[in-house]
């Protein structure tokens, strides 16, 4: 995103130059967070499909030298009932993952971008028997990069006076009608 702030004319060596200053997004930091969560789920299963998980929403938070991410991952849980019938399950788990950036100061022109990178469950049954229910455990795994940008105000050249003009000292005729196969 460019936003015009200034338009000015500068000369530099006799040639005329339009310069024109703009907010843009300059990269202060980056890496990739992890996080790794576990959880268990009493559940009244004896076979496990699949388990989907998603990150649902999230928070940043700026300090001196770190970024703190806060944020919630919903698993979709797939699993068979005792009377062999296709059930489903939602659980929301909160995370938290820490990424150190050495050199940070946060200030209030200082933003975050967010990618999901991967989500991953692993996950180990202990299914029901009789009247006792089954405890899933599970190990989600989240990787999120994260890019801390500020807005800055830069100057460019929008317009230069000065075209090049090519001088040849020959002609350099072509044979247009070649007698070619």
């Amino acid at each position: 995103m460019l936003i015009v702030t200034d338009n000015s004319m500068a000369y530099s060596e006799c040639i005329p130059v339009q310069k024109q200053k703009i907010n843009a997004l300059k990269v202060i930091g980056e890496g990739t967070g992890q996080a790794v969560i576990e959880n268990s789920t009493c559940i009244n299963a004896i076979k496990i499909d699949r388990i989907k998980a998603k990150l649902l929403n999230s928070t940043d938070h700026l300090f001196r030298n770190k970024v703190i991410k806060k944020g919630i991952i919903r698993k979709e849980i797939f699993y068979v009932d005792p009377k062999n019938r296709l059930r489903h399950l939602e659980e929301d788990v909160p995370f938290t993952l820490i990424l150190k950036t050495p050199g940070l100061e946060p200030t209030p022109r200082t933003k975050i971008h967010n990618e999901l990178v991967h989500i991953d469950v692993d996950y180990a049954l202990t299914p029901t028997n009789k009247c006792i229910p089954g405890c899933l455990r599970q190990i989600i795994n989240v990787q999120i990069q994260i890019k801390i940008v500020k807005w800055t105000q830069i100057e460019v050249i929008t317009n230069a006076g000065y075209y090049p003009t090519v001088r040849t000292s020959r002609v350099i005729k072509a044979n247009l009608h070649s007698n070619c196969c």
